[in-house]
C-alpha cells in the first residue's frame, strides 16, 4: 500500500511526465498519456463539477487520479478505462471511491456511491455532495474554477469523511488546510443575517456562545459575588480585599464564569491565567490550577458532559482572590491560529504553515485589550451576509428598567389604579451619553440579572469590537442606536465607524429596537412619552411614540449622514410592526420622514395561537386547537401549519406580503430584522402544564420538520420580494423563556440542528443574493 506521501509523489511526476510536449498548461489533449499500457480502452468519460458558485456550471475536474498509480483526468476531466473496469476515484487519502462509470459523473454521482448503504440515503447524498464540493472548490490550484478544477497535489493528502455534516466537514477540510497555509473556498454567498446575544447572559441557566479567547471577558462583574465593602476602579477591577465585611457577603473578591456550560461549547484543556498585582487567584469549580508563577497561572478546565443536578453543586468556575490585588486577569484559550485563518483553532504552531502560527497567550500578554475572537464564533457567523449586533452591545434594554419599585423589595413593581407600571420620570428620560458606553479597559463586558438594569444597559461589548468583528468576517454589521442616545453619541458612534469599518462593507443603522412593544422593552415607553401630542392632542399612545420615533429615527440618519458624507456606505433602517403595515405607510408619511429612509425592517416570526382569548382565534373551526391546548409535537406543527392561523406559515406570509406593498410604493427595500420560530408561553397556563409545554416547545424545535420550516419561511420572504432577513439568533441554550438559538451550542453538527440546517439549505440552493444591488 503506498504512503500518502508516496501517493503525492507519484501524482506530481505523473503530471510533470504529462506535461512533456503537451499544450501550455501542462496537461495532454483527449485521452492521451491517461489510457494504461496494453489494454484498449473500453469505457470513456468525464468527471465534472456542477459548480455551486457559478449556477451548477458544467466545470472540467482535472489532475485526479483514477483507477491506479499513473491514470489522471485530463484538463477536460476526461478518463478512460479497460473493458470490464470499475472507475476507481482517488479523492483523498482515503481508499478509492468506486463509482460507475457514465458519460459524466458528477459531484451527485460519487455522492450517491458514498450513501448507497447509508440508512438515509437521500440525506447522506445531499451532505456528501456539499462536501465534495466543498472539496473540489479548495482543492483548485489557481482557486479560480472558470478555468476549470485543477487538483492541487495536497489533496492526495487529506483525510476526509463524505458523508458527515457538512459544517463537521468544513472544520476538518480547513484544520487540515491550515497546516499547508490555506482556507477553504466557499460553495456559497451569504444572502441572510443573524442577530447576535449579549457577551453573557442575564441568566445563569442560559449559555450563550463564547465569543473571545479571553474568557475572562465574560465573567460576572466582582461585584456581584464579592463582599459589598469592596471598592472598585472605573472599569470594575476591586482595589483591595478588606479585613472584614458588613455586607450580604463573607470578605471575599470573587467572579464566576462558564455558568451551566458543557463539553464541547468551549475547548477543555489547560487554559493560561495571566494578571497584574501582588495578589493570589486560587480556582475551583470546573477549573484546577496546575501551575503557579508570579502574574502567570496554568489551569485545566474540564468541563461536564451534563450538568450535575446534586444539591450544591458548583455548574460553573470560580475564580477568587486569595489574598493582594490583582487586574488586568486573562484567562485564555489554549492555542491559536494560523495567519489569515481566523476561523479555525490549531493547538499548536505545528497546526500551520511555518512561521504563520499565532499564540492567544502571546498576543493576549502583549496586550489585554487585543481583539481575539474564539474561532469558533467566527466560523459559525462566517456564513452570514450581515450580522446585527443589538444583543452584544445591549442596546435594548427591559421595559420594567425604569419602572418604580417598593422600597423594601426591588423585585415588587408599582402599579397605579388603572393597574399600569408607575415609572420614575428621572430615570425614563434619561440621556445616554457617549461616555457611558463600554470601554475596552473595562474588566468584563455585561451583567447578569444580579446587575441593576439602569446599570448594565447600553453597556455590553464596546463599539471597537462590533466593528472588529465585521471586519473579520467580512460581513455588514447592524448597528442599534440605543433609544435614548444623545445626538453626540450617535455622531461620535458613527465617526468611529467611518473611520474603522473595512471599506466595501455597508454599515446598517437602526434606531432603537421594537418602540412598539410596550410589554417588553423601555425604549416604547420611553418613546411615548417624548412623543406626546405629536400624533394629536388627546391621549393616543402608540401613535404618538410612533411619531416621535420616526422624528427621531430621520435625525439619527442625517447625523450619520453627515459623517459619512453621504448614504453611499450605509443603509438607514426604520423598524416597523410585523403585523401592522400600517404602522409602516403612517411612519413614511410622516413630515420628511421617509426621504432618509433606505429600508423598512419588519420581524418575521411565525407561531400559532395560543389560546381563545385572543378574538382572532376563538372560531373552533378555523383554530380547532391552540397551542395551550397542545399535547404533542404534531399538534404544534398542526397549529404554525394551519392557513388559517393568523400567526401560522400562511399568517407571516401575508404579512411579508402586505409590508412589501407599502415598502415598495414607497420605493423602499423591505428586510427583517429578526425572524423563525417564536413558540414561548404568550399567556396563562395551568402549573402542571407549563413544564410539559416548555419540554414540547424545545421538542418542536430539535425536530427536523422545523428546519422544513425554516426553507419555507425564506422562501414566502424571498417571494414577497424581501431582501436582507436576520435569523434570531446565534447558538444559545434553550429555557423557559423560548428556543431562539438557531443551534443550541456553536459546535452542535448541523443534522442536528434542523433550523440552522434549514437556513444553510436555503442559502445553499440560492448560491448568493436574489436581489440586485446586494
Amino acid at each position: 500500500m503506498q504512503t500518502n506521501t508516496q501517493r503525492a509523489f507519484s501524482i506530481a511526476l505523473t503530471l510533470l511526465l504529462a506535461g512533456c510536449g503537451s499544450g501550455s498548461d501542462g496537461t495532454t489533449s483527449s485521452n492521451g498519456g491517461n489510457t494504461p499500457s496494453g489494454n484498449t480502452p473500453s469505457s470513456a468519460g468525464r468527471l465534472v463539477l456542477l459548480d455551486p458558485t457559478r449556477s451548477n456550471a458544467v466545470t472540467p475536474i482535472s489532475n485526479l487520479q483514477y483507477w491506479n498509480a499513473g491514470n489522471v483526468t485530463d484538463a477536460n476531466g476526461n478518463f478512460a478505462l479497460p473493458s470490464g473496469t470499475t472507475l476507481q476515484l482517488y479523492v483523498g487519502s482515503q481508499a478509492p471511491l468506486a463509482v460507475p462509470a457514465t458519460t459524466s459523473v458528477t459531484q451527485q454521482n460519487m455522492a450517491s456511491a458514498i450513501c448507497s448503504q447509508n440508512a438515509d440515503p437521500t440525506a447522506c447524498a445531499y451532505n456528501a455532495a456539499k462536501n465534495l464540493e466543498h472539496f473540489f472548490l479548495s482543492l483548485d490550484s489557481d482557486h479560480n474554477s472558470v478555468n476549470g478544477i485543477q487538483l492541487s497535489p495536497i489533496a492526495a493528502n487529506l483525510s476526509m469523511a463524505w458523508a458527515v455534516s457538512p459544517d463537521q466537514f468544513a472544520s476538518s477540510l480547513a484544520q487540515q488546510l491550515s497546516a499547508y497555509g490555506q482556507t477553504p473556498s466557499p460553495t456559497f454567498q451569504p444572502s441572510i443575517g443573524i442577530n447576535t446575544e449579549a457577551a453573557q447572559s442575564e441568566q445563569n441557566d442560559i449559555v450563550f456562545p463564547m465569543a473571545f479567547a479571553d474568557i475572562f471577558r465574560t465573567a460576572r462583574p466582582f461585584a456581584e459575588y464579592s463582599c459589598k465593602d469592596v471598592t472598585y476602579d472605573e472599569h470594575g477591577w476591586p482595589n483591595a480585599l478588606p479585613a472584614t465585611c458588613t455586607g450580604k457577603n463573607p470578605a471575599v473578591i470573587r467572579t464566576f464564569l462558564l455558568d451551566n456550560t458543557l463539553q464541547g461549547m468551549i475547548p477543555s484543556g489547560q487554559y493560561t491565567v495571566l494578571y497584574e498585582g501582588t495578589g493570589t487567584i486560587n480556582y475551583s469549580g470546573y477549573a484546577k490550577l496546575i501551575s503557579r508563577s508570579a502574574g502567570r497561572d496554568v489551569i485545566d478546565i474540564t468541563l461536564p458532559a451534563k450538568l450535575n443536578t446534586a444539591t450544591g453543586a458548583v455548574n460553573r468556575m470560580v475564580l477568587q482572590v486569595a489574598s493582594g490585588t490583582v487586574k488586568n486577569i486573562r484567562v485564555i484559550m489554549p492555542g491559536g491560529i494560523c495567519e489569515g485563518s481566523p476561523t479555525v483553532r490549531v493547538e499548536n504552531a505545528s497546526g500551520c504553515a511555518a512561521g504563520q502560527y499565532r499564540s492567544f497567550e502571546d498576543t493576549l500578554r502583549t496586550n489585554r485589550n487585543a481583539i481575539v475572537f474564539n474561532p469558533d464564533y467566527l466560523n459559525f457567523l462566517k456564513d452570514f451576509r450581515v450580522v446585527r449586533m443589538m444583543n452584544l452591545m445591549e442596546a435594548s434594554p427591559s421595559g420594567m428598567t425604569c419602572v418604580q419599585t417598593a422600597a423594601d423589595n426591588p423585585n415588587s413593581f408599582i402599579r397605579d389604579s388603572a393597574g399600569k407600571y408607575v415609572y420614575d420620570q428621572a430615570c425614563l428620560n434619561e440621556d445616554f451619553t457617549w461616555d457611558k458606553r463600554s470601554k475596552l479597559d473595562d474588566a468584563v463586558w455585561g451583567a447578569s440579572a444580579n446587575t441593576a438594569r439602569i446599570k448594565r444597559y447600553g453597556r455590553g461589548v464596546p463599539l471597537e469590537v462590533q466593528v472588529e468583528l465585521a471586519n473579520q468576517l467580512n460581513a455588514h454589521p447592524w448597528f442599534n442606536i440605543i433609544h435614548n442616545a444623545t445626538d453626540t453619541y450617535a455622531r461620535e458612534f458613527a465617526n468611529y465607524v467611518s473611520a474603522n469599518l473595512k471599506p466595501g462593507l455597508k454599515a446598517h443603522v437602526e434606531y432603537s429596537n421594537e418602540i412598539w412593544n410596550a410589554t417588553n422593552f423601555w425604549a416604547a415607553a420611553y418613546m411615548r412619552e417624548k412623543g406626546k401630542g405629536l400624533y394629536t392632542a388627546a391621549d393616543n399612545a402608540y401613535w404618538d411614540g410612533q411619531y416621535y420615533y420616526a422624528k427621531r429615527a430621520s435625525k439619527i440618519f442625517q447625523i450619520w449622514e453627515e459623517v459619512f458624507e453621504g448614504t453611499n456606505r450605509i443603509v438607514r433602517i426604520l423598524g416597523t410592526q410585523q403585523g401592522s403595515p400600517d404602522t409602516t405607510r403612517t411612519m413614511l408619511n410622516y413630515s420628511d420622514v421617509r426621504q432618509y429612509v433606505d429600508a423598512i425592517a419588519t420581524g418575521g416570526y411565525f407561531y400559532a395561537c395560543w389560546d381563545r382569548t385572543n378574538t382572532k382565534c376563538t372560531d373552533t373551526t378555523l383554530i380547532p386547537k391552540p397551542l395551550a391546548e397542545a399535547t404533542s409535537v404534531d399538534d404544534i406543527f398542526a397549529a404554525i401549519d394551519n392557513p388559517n392561523d393568523p400567526y401560522g406559515m400562511e399568517g407571516l406570509k401575508n404579512q411579508f406580503i402586505r409590508q412589501g406593498v407599502v415598502a415598495k410604493s414607497f420605493g423602499k427595500a423591505l428586510y427583517a430584522y429578526e425572524g423563525g420560530q417564536h413558540l414561548t408561553i404568550a399567556g396563562t397556563i395551568a402549573d402542571d402544564r407549563r413544564q410539559s409545554m416548555i419540554d414540547l416547545f424545545h421538542a418542536a424545535n430539535r425536530d427536523p420538520r422545523m428546519g422544513e420550516r425554516y426553507q419555507r419561511l425564506l422562501e414566502s420572504w424571498k417571494a414577497a420580494e424581501g431582501q436582507t432577513f436576520l435569523l434570531f439568533s446565534v447558538p444559545h441554550t434553550f429555557s423557559r423563556f423560548g428556543s431562539f438559538g438557531v443551534k443550541e451550542s456553536l459546535n452542535q453538527p448541523r443534522t442536528s440542528a434542523p433550523k440552522y440546517d434549514g437556513a444553510m439549505k436555503f442559502q445553499e440552493s440560492q448560491g448568493k443574493c436574489w436581489w440586485s444591488g446586494c
